[in-house]
């Protein structure tokens, strides 16, 4: 039998059931009294279902004692008790998981910050390095009054050397 038509006949097995046991509320019970009225495929199942729900009124009463009763509810202390272990360890997991992932966001923050603030200001430096020339020979730079000359100099490539004084 394919999926479909299983739960289709899962789904009236279950209407059967709640109809028998008077579960269904006036307008459901209405309408399934209408469709059995004109399927007679239904009205057999609803007859099986009938004769099945007799069967177990035939059945043997079992006498549950004490003990049985305070077993199971002992059984279901058991098992709650496991559920609440179980929730417990859980939590503390997931505790200790937002720990170390806060640790690990606020260690990769610090190392943003400090690869950030380290360029900043190696940047501005770097650019002091770069104009160290320039800037140890400023003050014969200000005695040449035209800039032209010292263009003139760069292009005959007296600024791309090295040149030791005194030699």
């Amino acid at each position: 039998m394919s999926e479909p038509n299983k739960q289709h006949d899962t789904k009236i097995d279950e209407e059967l059931v709640a109809y028998l046991d008077g579960e269904l509320d006036v307008e459901a019970a209405s309408r399934f009294d209408a469709r059995l009225a004109s399927d007679a495929a239904l009205r057999e199942k609803l007859k099986q279902h009938q004769q099945t729900w007799d069967l177990l009124d035939e059945l043997p009463r079992a006498d549950v004692g004490d003990r049985f009763t305070q077993t199971t509810v002992e059984m279901v202390a058991v098992s709650v008790a496991g559920q609440v272990e179980d929730a417990g360890r859980q939590v503390a997991r997931r505790a200790q998981f937002s720990w170390l992932f806060g640790g690990a966001v606020a260690l990769v923050a610090a190392a943003a910050g400090y690869g950030l603030i380290t360029s900043i200001t190696t940047a501005s430096n770097q650019q002091l390095v770069k104009d160290l020339r320039v800037l140890e020979n400023l003050d014969e730079y200000r005695a040449v009054e035209d800039i032209e000359f010292l263009r003139a100099l760069e292009r005959e490539g007296l600024f791309t050397s090295e040149v030791v004084d005194g030699l």
